[in-house]
């Protein structure tokens, strides 16, 4: 027989719990106004280092009986709704038959109060924020065989050119997105816009290339095998129209500036039209 007395008494102290939640809610939602004024007029306020940072420690510490997931689910949903708290924020990125999941990813990273909007390819997503009409574009990550370079665009030189500066999912968890055409249902996705890259600690830069006289990977292979920081990624993009190029992901967090990377260019000059590190993420948590 249910114990109606102790039932009420349990659900009253979940209701007091719960206010106690609300009320941090708001100490937070109001310390988060203090930091917008100390920060003054931003394009984005985002810090994706902090962003990580938190988050490494949050879901490191002892979850009890707490869902699976549920601390990273509520922080990105915080982090997403205060941070329109603070500014306007707005999300570019591709939308195609059989890649519904993508858009599910991207709202949970996002949280469901950010405004996005789907364009036909990943190339016309980043224009989007090239053009100032968004802040953010989700992207995904460049897979052998893609027809859509999107990454080119990031090496050209303006100082208007955004960076890549967050991977998600960032805990590994795709929850309730719908499957994809990739293998082992695998989908993960970068953001770029006009936030400079922070180290956390755990990251990968990434470098792109383009080649003057390479029409082959295993030809990218052999002259990126002596790269002054781990390689752990080579997506190459044959050449078709344009130039072959080469989306490599190095361990650690590399400046643009690095002298290693710039020996290493000069070392290779006659085999390359541009070059560049275009970002950084924090290496996600799975």
């Amino acid at each position: 027989m249910v114990d109606n007395s102790k039932l009420t008494n349990l659900r009253n102290q979940i209701d007091a719990i719960d206010n106690q939640l609300l009320d941090l809610l708001r100490a937070r939602a109001n310390v988060i106004e203090e930091v917008r004024g100390v920060k003054g007029k931003q394009a984005v306020y985002i810090r994706p280092g902090r962003e990580a940072s938190m988050l490494r420690v949050l879901v490191k510490q002892p979850m009890g009986h707490l869902p699976p997931g549920l601390v990273h689910r509520l922080w990105r949903e915080m982090i997403g709704a205060f941070t329109l708290q603070e500014g306007m924020m707005k999300v570019a990125l591709p939308s195609a038959e059989g890649e519904e999941g993508f858009w599910d990813i991207s709202r949970d990273h996002f949280g469901s109060f950010t405004p996005m909007q789907s364009f036909s390819n990943p190339t016309s997503a980043l224009r989007a924020v090239l053009n100032n009409t968004h802040q953010l574009a989700a992207l995904p990550f460049p897979r052998e065989g893609d027809g859509d370079i999107w990454w080119r665009l990031l090496l050209a030189e303006q100082e208007t050119i955004p960076n890549l500066f967050y991977a998600f999912p960032f805990d590994g968890v795709r929850g309730n997105a719908r499957k994809t055409d990739h293998p082992n249902n695998e989908q993960k996705g970068v953001v770029i816009g006009a936030i400079p890259p922070e180290s956390t600690g755990q990251d990968r830069s990434v470098l792109v290339l383009e080649w003057q006289d390479v029409a082959d990977k295993k030809t990218a292979d052999a002259l990126c095998d002596n790269l002054p920081f781990t390689k752990v990624t080579h997506v190459f993009a044959p050449a078709a129209k344009d130039p072959a190029c080469s989306w490599i992901e190095l361990d650690g967090f590399v400046e643009r500036a690095n002298a290693q990377i710039a020996a290493w260019y000069f070392e290779h000059k006659r085999h390359l039209l541009r070059h560049k590190i275009i970002g950084a993420y924090p290496v996600p948590i799975k």
